[in-house]
């Protein structure tokens, strides 16, 4: 599905792409050789000025929740309450991430940007506030809630200016990959960074710090109009909800099946780790998870892409499936480093082709709607996953863990075995219109 052209002067209409030349714009340098396709997709108009303001406006969804937990814990002395804490809010956020989106996509970007940073630093202020004084617990999870519902979807409102850059250009799919890249990083960077502030600075700094990022990266996301791709005003002709749609009701599934092996592997990983002895391994490893999956996902946008999203999805779901029950072959922390970076490599793929059918599914004026209900199912699935494997952990050891993202493999490819005849369809309505 193509946006229709409008306007250059007009921000948020104009429609730019990569440079004209070949079907991506490839032309090749004066030598005559060919240039990458990432190196094709950062040229193209306005993309290496929003990808840095939306890198540092992204840490903060990953460093907020660690910052939660360890300020909490080190009031109170109890990570359980810290943890509570944490997921009150962390439940705000993926609950919240929809209706954000569908303001983003009616109002546009800047706007909605603005409010959700002044919201989620109301929230943080206030928790902070709630914490020092120790004033009675529910405002602690009140003030979380605020927080992590305001914390808006820099992810997705990425994704959405890609989708309308390279709208019809097969360099999307490597803009997603980039985008996977780059969420891997933000996953790896943001907790180590959170820990190491609250240990060498102060407990509040990672939430001051993480609140402090989300101001420059959202606001300089939001003053680039140039590649907005709203705002689409409300669409009352227009009765149906995206999510009410099979396509994307399955897509949701398998994206939750995803969240549930990431938190089960998480949890079972640093676990596993501690059992034998080399809890500081339980990092590497899981940094070596999250590198395999974003070294795998650069390499598949490296790629041209001839098949259609629904077949990259089917292959890719496929792959993890079995990619996620790898871990459980793991009798040794030496056994398991091979192991947590091919799990890793199959995720990145099926999220990237998640990302690209949703941009096929639905119109322009939706998107970044249509990002963030499969942000919501990945992120449900994590809360879903982590209590899970630590129940099993609890009553059998970090092996049996690992069961939990074996099974989330095989349910995301149950869900996409009873998803797949709404994919076609609705593929070829997209591709059509």
């Amino acid at each position: 599905m193509s946006c229709p052209p409008g306007s250059p002067s007009t921000p948020g209409h104009a429609v730019t792409g990569p440079p004209a030349g070949g079907p991506d714009g490839d032309r090749g340098d004066a030598g005559g050789r060919t240039p990458s396709r990432y190196r094709l997709t950062l040229a193209t108009p306005g993309a290496r000025r929003f990808l840095p303001a939306a890198f540092i406006g992204r840490l903060p969804l990953a460093m907020h929740t660690m910052g939660t937990v360890l300020f909490v814990q080190n009031r109170t002395g109890s990570y359980a309450v810290g943890g509570g804490v944490a997921a009150c809010g962390a439940i705000a956020e993926a609950m919240c991430a929809p209706v954000i989106g569908r303001a983003l996509d009616r109002y546009g970007q800047a706007r909605i940007l603005v409010l959700g940073v002044c919201g989620h630093l109301l929230g943080v202020v206030a928790l902070l506030t709630a914490v020092w004084s120790d004033a009675p617990r529910p405002t602690w999870f009140a003030a979380a809630v605020l927080a992590g519902a305001c914390l808006p979807p820099v992810g997705s409102c990425a994704r959405a200016r890609w989708s309308r850059l390279l709208a019809g250009s097969t360099l999307l799919p490597t803009a997603f990959a980039l985008e996977a890249a780059l969420d891997e990083l933000v996953f790896i960077l943001g907790p180590t960074l959170a820990t190491a502030l609250v240990v060498m600075v102060a407990p509040a700094s990672a939430l001051v710090v993480s609140a402090s990022l989300l101001v420059v990266g959202a606001l300089s996301l939001a003053v680039q109009r140039g590649t907005d791709p709203g705002p689409h005003g409300a669409d009352t002709a227009r009765q149906r909800r995206i999510v009410r749609l099979p396509a994307v009701r399955a897509l949701m599934a398998i994206m939750f099946a995803i969240g549930v092996g990431f938190g089960g592997f998480d949890v079972s990983i640093v676990a596993f780790a501690r059992e034998q002895d080399l809890a500081a391994f339980g990092g590497l490893l899981l940094g070596l998870f999250a590198a395999g999956s974003a070294v795998s996902g650069l390499v598949s946008g490296a790629r041209s892409q001839a098949r259609p999203p629904r077949d990259r999805l089917l292959r890719a779901v496929r792959l993890l499936a079995v990619g996620f029950t790898l871990p459980l072959a793991g009798v040794t922390v030496a056994a398991m480093v091979p192991l947590a970076i091919l799990a890793g490599a199959t995720a990145a793929p099926t999220l990237i082709s998640a990302n690209a059918f949703m941009e096929r599914l639905v119109e322009a004026r939706s998107r970044t709607e249509g990002f963030a209900w499969l942000v919501m199912a990945l992120a449900g699935g994590v809360a879903v996953g982590s209590p899970v494997a630590g129940q099993l952990i609890d009553s059998g050891g970090a092996r049996l863990g690992f069961v939990v993202p074996a099974a989330a493999g095989l349910l995301a490819g149950l869900a996409t075995l009873l998803g797949r005849r709404s994919l076609p369809t609705v593929q070829a309505a997209a591709a059509s219109s």
